[in-house]
């Protein structure tokens, strides 16, 4: 009887496809397993093995797999289950899965090279006793360099030492390439070829390093161990600076001493230099780093090495490394668990990464910590409701006093001419008297660039990108304005356009503009910036976290980067300098983000041995969200929101599918989205809001429309999913939308 195996291809399918395996590879295909198969005329793609039948398909004929590439599974059972999850839970076919989840050296069977080094070492009995005889060295007299160099690897020899690479050797011993090739010619010395990691493998385990528990710390540990016998979940609610690293520390410990692997999720690159750096005293080569400035080769590294039985233990990472193969997963930790970047946008899979490692933990029997000092609102009310273990740890280390909150209203400062530019008074004293003292400042603006507008004075033209619905925002150090949306660039006009005027003027402020302002107030201080501008690679992170830690710079200015769980001891004064553009932001988790924003930056300042103080600048001192904040009063911003939430029917107290259009032109995506809407709302009455516009309406060249979906949490989801899948299909049909592009954004953020 004839074998078949579905596969799933890196590909928007709706399904796998149905190969004929061909009876010389019948006894080695398996579930998991990459084959190369032909798909349409001339192309051939790899994809991975999901099942093993008997049942050809009907109605059509069956091609047949070409190769088979692992003699071994690269995905295993679990893994599969959960890529399924994710495909039926976010909307997407299990091929866009695929290709989010694989590394693109495992994606096709010609991109992974193993990295290969030449090693160079004594030959023959020279390697085995470590001593030149006298008829060697009698044929060496005229060749003294060589002859030191041989000396020298027979003396480490001895001691144990049996090989170097080519720069190895010539640095230590002091010579050039051309000695070394004499005295492999010379039959001397031989050269071999290994394959290497590419991953570290010079740090050791050393659990010495693992500092003691506070008393509180101790407390919170314990009871997230109690919680945890009773719900699989738990969130760890503790204050900045409170510790909760350690505490996590501890429970990796316990975990890997159990023969257990660890997940340890941060949301953003910028923070994993800091905490890679002190895992990695504590836990060494156990430990593997996952985020997407890793090479691709490592990223396959990782995957190989997880792949076999003795693989990490445990692996930091960003929000892909969901994606990764475990074998014995005992822990998932969520670190600054509210924030919004675990949520991918594009492309599909539009997955949250906190609620995918709760599935993953979930699946693998495994227990989950979700860390914050703000936690979502929907986490924080799981907890509140007994769904999730709850623990509360509301003390800085060492009784450290939380800092000083001040809210400077600037829109009166402005009316009496009080303000220095973009600073206040008192932030402005703040700042020097932090510089005089030695200490370091902080400065939080969510907008980089040197200003997101550029305006004529006589005709008020503003340049906008001719790609997306959005004005331009002017670089000054690049001469250029710029699209934040799809990246367009010009250069800057030296004349308006429209009229010729000269007066060209700027509006708004970027963190650009902060750091010219800073050198004129402050010229004699060190000022670093870090937003997307100017951390381009890995290397510009770790260099600007280092430069602050070690004080080479004294005044750090950032957007979102810098409210990531930073750690850093000498920072007395924290600045938030457009407060309003957070609060005043038009979706329903502004105020929610806004308190998060503020509170996470603020828990920056006065970490080790003084008070911080942090200057809030807003023109509406007089909103309720920025007494929360002064009051670092996260319940006054959970009722308030929640009372807010109940009232318009946002989560928790309802599911949020977002359903969008694009198309290049604005009639057609207008007329398509209507269509969907009408043919929805009749089956789900009261729920469905829109279609309307976005903020942004159009983006690299397409435009949108977007419908809202407000669902009770008793609907059966499946169900939903049905109607969306009918309808987008009844959509496609119409031959006036079949070029619509349509998607599922499933609990946007």
């Amino acid at each position: 009887m004839s074998c078949y195996a579905d596969i799933v291809l890196p590909l928007a399918f709706g399904s796998a496809l149905t190969y004929l395996v061909p009876e010389c590879m019948a006894a080695s295909v398996q579930v998991g397993c990459r084959v190369k198969v032909p798909l349409g005329q001339n192309r051939h793609y790899v994809g991975i093995v999901t099942r093993i039948h008997e049942q050809a398909p009907s109605g059509c004929s069956c091609k047949t797999i070409d190769e088979l590439v692992d003699s071994e599974p690269l995905l295993l059972e679990k893994q599969l289950v959960f890529w399924q999850w994710m495909a039926d839970y976010y909307a997407c076919t299990p091929g866009e899965v695929m290709k989010a989840g694989l590394p693109i050296g495992l994606k096709r069977t010609e991109n992974y090279r193993p990295k290969r080094c030449r090693y160079v070492r004594l030959a023959g009995s020279l390697a085995q006793t470590g001593v030149c005889p006298q008829e060697i060295r009698q044929s060496m007299a005229r060749a003294g360099r060589q002859q030191q160099v041989l000396e020298f690897m027979m003396a480490q020899t001895r001691q144990g030492r049996f090989e170097w690479t080519l720069p190895a050797l010539m640095s230590e011993a002091g010579c050039s390439r051309a000695v070394i090739d004499g005295l492999v010619g010379r039959g001397l010395l031989e050269e071999v070829e290994r394959e290497v990691s590419r991953l570290e493998t010079d740090g050791e385990t050393s659990l010495a390093g693992i500092h003691p528990l506070s008393r509180e710390q101790q407390q919170a540990c314990s009871s997230i161990v109690e919680n945890w016998k009773q719900k699989p979940v738990c969130l760890l609610h503790g204050v900045t600076s409170s510790g909760k690293t350690e505490i996590y520390i501890h429970l990796i410990k316990d975990c890997l001493a159990r023969g257990e692997q660890v997940l340890y999720l941060l949301p953003e690159i910028a923070l994993t230099t800091q905490i890679t750096s002190r895992l990695k005293k504590v836990f060494g080569n156990g430990m593997c780093v996952y985020h997407s400035k890793v090479s691709e080769a490592e990223r396959v590294e990782i995957w190989n090495r997880l792949i076999v039985h003795d693989g990490c233990q445990l692996v930091v990472g960003v929000r892909s490394s969901v994606f990764l193969p475990f074998r014995r997963l005992g822990l998932v930790i969520v670190d600054e668990e509210h924030e919004p970047s675990y949520k991918q946008q594009e492309p599909a899979p539009r997955y949250h990464a906190r609620n995918a490692a709760l599935m993953l933990a979930r699946l693998h029997g495994a227990k989950a910590l979700l860390g914050s000092a703000t936690p979502s609102i929907e986490s924080y009310n799981r907890a509140v409701e007994g769904k999730y273990g709850h623990v509360t740890l509301s003390v800085r280390y060492n009784h450290l006093p939380l800092p000083e909150i001040l809210v400077e209203d600037v829109k009166s400062l402005r009316r009496r001419k009080e303000m220095q530019g973009s600073f206040s008074p008192v932030l402005t004293d703040e700042i020097g008297k932090a510089l005089d003292s030695g200490d370091q400042v902080m400065l939080f603006l969510n907008r980089r660039g040197y200003a997101p507008l550029l305006s004529c004075h006589n005709c008020g033209w503003t340049p906008r990108c001719p790609h997306c619905d959005v004005s331009l925002h002017y670089h000054k150090q690049s001469g250029r304005l710029q699209c934040h949306y799809c990246g367009w660039s010009q250069p800057l006009p030296t004349v308006c356009p429209q009229c010729g005027s000269h007066e060209m003027s700027d509006m708004g402020i970027g963190t650009e503009k902060i750091e010219e302002e800073l050198h004129a107030l402050f010229p004699s201080a060190r000022v670093g910036r870090m937003d997307t501008d100017t951390m381009k690679s890995r290397q510009h992170y770790e260099r600007a976290i280092v430069d602050f830690e070690e004080h080479r710079t004294d005044i750090l200015i950032g957007t979102q980067m810098l409210t990531k769980g930073l750690d850093f001891g000498r920072v007395r004064v924290v600045g938030i300098l457009d407060a309003d553009s957070m609060m005043n932001f038009p979706d329903f988790r502004a105020h929610e983000r806004a308190f998060q924003l503020m509170m996470q930056v603020s828990g920056r300042a006065g970490r080790k041995d003084c008070r911080g103080t942090v200057v809030v600048q807003t023109r509406d001192p007089g909103q309720s969200l920025l007494q929360a904040v002064v009051n670092n009063d996260y319940r006054q911003m959970y009722i308030e929101e929640m009372q807010q939430r109940h009232q318009f029917s946002y989560p928790p107290y309802s599911y949020l599918i977002d359903v969008w259009f694009k198309h290049r032109e604005a009639r057609t995506v207008k007329k398509a989205a209507e269509c969907y809407a009408s043919w929805i709302a009749s089956r789900l009455p009261d729920m469905v809001f829109g279609p309307f516009s976005p903020a942004v309406a159009r983006i690299k060249g397409l435009c949108l429309q977007k419908i809202s979906l407000k669902l009770t949490p008793s609907l059966s989801m499946s169900k939903i999913k049905e109607y969306l899948y009918s309808a987008q299909e009844t959509l496609h049909k119409n031959p006036d939308y079949r070029s619509v592009q349509l998607f599922f954004d499933v609990d946007p953020v």
